[in-house]
Formats: structure tokens, C-alpha cells, sequence
């Protein structure tokens, strides 16, 4: 018998909009991972299709984001929340409004 943390995300997954679910989860942990004032910094975090898109309208965060991009999805992948992050993409700009 399986744990229900092991069997979690394989469920989520096949539910409507449970991979969005899983993508929040992947964004609340990144957004732990570098620190409370970074984070304050980046005005959007998605994960798309494995790839986690990071906007900040900080150069110098940006910068820094794609220095220890392998650190951040190693450690993020160590997490076992259900999705595998296989790169980071940092844009540099405000987050569009969606509508």
C-alpha cells in the first residue's frame, strides 16, 4: 500500500486543473527557496510544461536567478512535489495583467 503523499501528485495530475495546482506548489516552494525579500521581487512565477518562468523587473535578481538556476532546480526537484522542473527562464519586465 502506497503512502498518500507518494500517490498525490499522480492523482492531482489527472484532474482538471490539478497540474496548475501542482505548477502553485512548485512556484509557493521556489518562492521559499530563495529567501522572503527576493521573492517580493519577482512578480510572477509559473511553471510551464517544466519549465519554471521567473518575471522580476529587478536586472540584478535576474542576474542572480540564472547564475544558481541548476542550484534552484536541484533543490527544487529534491522536493518531490509532483513536477519535475527541468529549467529556470528569468524575464526581465512587469507581469502582464491577464483578463
Amino acid at each position: 500500500m502506497d503512502k498518500l503523499g507518494n500517490i498525490l501528485p499522480r492523482v492531482l495530475r489527472r484532474q482538471p486543473g490539478g497540474g496548475r495546482l501542482l505548477g502553485t506548489q512548485v512556484a509557493s516552494a521556489f518562492r521559499g527557496l530563495i529567501g522572503q525579500e527576493p521573492a517580493r521581487l519577482c512578480d510572477e512565477v509559473e511553471l510551464h510544461s517544466g519549465t519554471l518562468v521567473v518575471t522580476t523587473s529587478s536586472p540584478a535578481l535576474a542576474h542572480q536567478l540564472r547564475l544558481d538556476s541548476e542550484t534552484i532546480i536541484t533543490r527544487l526537484n529534491g522536493l518531490d512535489l509532483g513536477r519535475k522542473v527541468r529549467a529556470l527562464r528569468v524575464r526581465i519586465g512587469r507581469s502582464t495583467p491577464t483578463q
